[in-house]
């Protein structure tokens, strides 16, 4: 029998766009107290205005060990405890190696990596608080082949999935599920903001002629409120189960 998320108590990081967003509002409408965090507040603000009086928006850039300490310490103050993280962040840059800045890569690990460990770090003690709950890790198909010119977001998605595995077998013992989910394109997150004028039509040639788009996802996308249905769906399982991968995909790929 499936859990309520009546009372419960999500972090979703990442929650202005797209997958985050989708999964923020699901869990607000089953009556779950939904923190959002994302540096934007304009985009949370908008946020709130869909999902309601249950969605508690803290204005938090994830990639600050800073913000995300004093995030989770006003968390702690306003319900000591916490039920499910999501890290659904995520950054990508298109970019041969040798072309890459400084910034491109600072922006691609911090929020890929680094990020989803600051988060997980500082909600490990409120977990435990409530108990045992769940993080839950938002991984990509690149992290199971490759893809030319986005090496950055393969090797930051390929570390999150390492990252995932042992945390799960750090915390199941004091009921803390760690799931990745390895997810498939989805058409809605808003990721192409980090892209430049004219990268994806540079890229797109090499993408077709390694043959990627064919293998993986192809031209089908999943919609984030897909996405969010099968977050909701792992989350609320009996406690005694565990799903240590989800991967999620277009039936038509």
């Amino acid at each position: 029998m499936s859990q309520s998320m009546e009372g419960r108590v999500a972090v979703i990081a990442g929650s202005s766009r797209g997958v985050g967003r989708a999964t923020a509002i699901r869990l607000a409408q089953e009556g779950a107290k939904v923190v959002l965090l994302a540096r934007r507040k304009l985009l949370l603000d908008e946020v709130v205005e869909v999902a309601g009086p249950n969605a508690i928006p803290i204005v938090t850039d994830v990639t600050s060990s800073h913000d995300v300490h004093a995030a989770f310490d006003q968390i702690a103050a306003q319900f000591g405890r916490i039920d499910v993280l999501i890290n659904s962040a995520g950054a990508s840059r298109i970019r041969l190696i040798e072309e890459a800045s400084d910034e491109d890569i600072a922006v691609t690990v911090n929020t890929n990596l680094i990020a989803p460990i600051y988060t997980t770090r500082a909600a490990i003690p409120l977990l435990r608080a409530a108990g045992g709950g769940d993080v839950m890790n938002i991984s990509s198909e690149i992290t199971l082949d490759d893809m030319p010119m986005m090496t950055l977001y393969a090797a930051t998605k390929r570390g999150l999935n390492a990252f995932t595995g042992a945390m799960s077998k750090e915390l199941r013992r004091e009921g803390i599920r760690v799931t990745l989910v390895i997810l498939g394109a989805v058409g809605d997150t808003g990721i192409d903001e980090n892209f430049g004028p004219g990268d994806i039509e540079r890229a797109w040639p090499l993408w077709e002629a390694d043959g990627y788009l064919t293998r993986m996802s192809g031209t089908h996308f999943l919609t984030s409120a897909a996405v969010a249905d099968v977050l909701h769906d792992v989350i609320t399982r009996p406690r005694e189960v565990m799903m240590d991968v989800i991967h999620v995909r277009p039936a038509s790929s």
